[in-house]
């Protein structure tokens, strides 16, 4: 006896939505086993595989690649077997506790989970728990790559559902992916937020050293990031007006306690602002190297939900390809955002003598309904005298 089981398209994601379906792994009339990868899904932060709940056969498909499906919609439709012993046949079967990432390491491992003694709670079978089972293999393969919602992620595909007019002269391309939800985020905060700007040029010829001597200790790759990141913890922590968030439905303001700052990053696919958690009780060195993590994740698509949370203010570096100055757009709900330029040189007048000097363009932008010009002119003072003189953070 058989039975249509639906399977659902998954919250893979703290608030996830919705889901575009990049790619099938499988069609009408597949037979497949539980924990086969069915399907790519994307969402605004990566793209992940979903596995089979069960073992079955593929009786309809919930969409094709580039429709976009809401949480909860019907993905697959299986026919599966309709009872096992100590079931009815109406009652889905019995399945070992384990997550869709520990299931998938264990078809990987080819260990069976029902063999394997569960260490968490209520006898949840754990990555651990695979990995001891699959010994004693000298050096088991390691587990691909899976956000903490359980599901793997994998590197991005580029879309392939545009179409050309007839002579060829233009290309349509749907609105999907980070692109669509960077467009939705940035009318939201232009129609909502009302900007205020500060613009400044810095003296950056202690930072461009300090830049220099770190690289010294913590390594080539170090950037001016990492000292953009702490120059603004440290900021922030002097101006919580400008470290906080607005709910204009409730009439409620947020001050935060930590600074967990986003980094704008450029995708081929368009923003990803991962976050940065507590970076005002972090090193350089720290922060460097999480910089880098997130850097690589974000233009991977293999960034969680959990890194792209909680950001209470933003920074986008638009000097690392060559702008000079812009005007970023605040992220919705924070107050605020900085942008940093181009070093370059220029010729400024130093104790009344001309000299040759590196300038560091900077601006921060600001919700004029949490923060006045006059507190916005104070923080974007206090930011560039720590930029002009990088050692005043170990003050």
């Amino acid at each position: 006896m058989s039975r249509n089981l639906e399977f659902c398209l998954p919250d893979v994601g703290e608030g996830l939505g919705e889901g575009e379906i990049v790619a099938w792994r499988v069609g009408v009339g597949d037979r497949v086993v539980r924990d086969q990868v069915l399907v790519e899904v994307e969402t605004d932060k990566s793209i992940v595989e979903l596995p089979s709940p069960s073992e079955g056969v593929i009786a309809e498909l919930g969409g094709k690649p580039g429709d976009i499906l809401p949480v909860g919609a019907v993905l697959v439709v299986m026919t599966v077997a309709g009872g096992s012993p100590g079931t009815s046949p109406d009652a889905p079967p019995q399945r070992v506790l384990a997550s869709p990432a520990t299931r998938k390491l264990a078809v990987e491992l080819g260990v069976d989970l029902a063999r394997v003694r569960g260490s968490g709670p209520g006898g949840r079978v754990r990555k651990e728990d695979v990995l001891t089972a699959a010994a004693p293999e000298p050096s088991p393969p390691a587990a691909p790559t899976f956000s903490e919602r359980g599901v793997r992620v994998v590197p991005a595909r580029k879309s392939t559902c545009g179409e050309a007019d007839g002579e060829g002269t233009v290309e349509r391309v749907p609105l999907r992916g980070v692109r669509r939800r960077v467009a939705q985020t940035m009318t939201r905060a232009w129609q909502q937020i009302p900007h205020i700007t500060d613009f400044r040029e810095v003296d950056a010829t202690r930072l461009v050293a300090a830049r220099l001597r770190l690289r010294d200790r913590l390594g080539p790759e170090f950037t001016y990031l990492p000292l953009f990141i702490a120059a603004v913890a440290a900021a922030l922590g002097r101006h919580r007006a400008l470290n906080a968030s607005l709910d204009a439905e409730a009439e409620t303001i947020t001050y935060h306690r930590g600074c967990h700052i986003g980094i704008a990053i450029a995708t081929d696919d368009g923003l990803i602002v991962p976050v940065l958690h507590d970076a005002d009780r972090k090193s350089l060195a720290q922060i460097a190297v999480e910089c880098s993590t997130l850097t690589q994740a974000a233009r991977s698509r293999a960034v969680t939900a959990e890194q792209t949370m909680g950001g209470t203010f933003t920074i986008t570096n638009f000097g690392s390809y060559g702008g000079w100055l812009g005007t970023p757009v605040i992220r919705p709900p924070e107050a605020g955002i900085a942008g940093f330029g181009r070093i370059h040189d220029a010729v400024i007048p130093v104790e009344s003598v001309p000299a040759v000097r590196a300038l560091l363009p900077m601006v921060v932008a600001a919700d004029h309904r949490l923060v006045d010009g006059d507190a916005l002119g104070r923080f974007a003072a206090d930011l560039a005298e720590l930029l002009a003189d990088p050692v005043l953070l170990l003050a």
